[in-house]
C-alpha cells in the first residue's frame, strides 16, 4: 500500500458522514424527496411542475396561495402514498390550503 493513500476507515467515515448530511437535508426540508411523484419548483413566485401530473388549474390555484404567504423559492413534493413534503421556505400556515388543492384536484 502506499503511504499517501488515506486508510479505509476514513473513506468509510467520510462516506457515513455524506450520507448522515443527505438525511439531515431531507428531514430539514432543504432537499425534496428523491422518489417523490411529483415535484413542483418555486422559482421567484412561480410554481413549475417538474415531475408528475398536475392539473393546470390546481398550479395556478398553488401559485396564488404561495404568492399570498410571499413565498419567491422552495419545493412541494408529493409522494406516490400522497404525502406531501414542504421546503423550509413555504411556511406552515398554508400546509394544509396547498395539501387540499393538490390532493383535491382529481377529485
Amino acid at each position: 500500500m502506499g503511504a499517501d493513500r488515506p486508510p479505509l476507515m476514513l473513506w468509510i467515515w467520510i462516506g457515513s458522514a455524506l450520507v448522515i448530511l443527505g438525511f439531515l437535508a431531507l428531514g430539514a426540508g432543504l432537499l425534496p424527496p428523491p422518489r417523490a411523484a411529483t415535484l413542483i419548483r418555486v422559482r421567484s413566485g412561480k410554481p413549475r411542475v417538474i415531475r408528475g401530473p398536475m392539473r393546470p388549474d390546481a398550479t395556478e390555484q398553488v401559485g396564488a396561495i404561495l404568492r399570498g404567504a410571499g413565498v419567491s423559492r422552495g419545493f412541494i413534493a408529493i409522494t406516490s402514498q400522497n404525502r406531501v413534503a414542504f421546503s423550509r421556505t413555504i411556511p406552515a400556515r398554508v400546509h394544509q390550503r396547498l395539501r387540499n388543492v393538490i390532493l383535491n384536484q382529481w377529485a
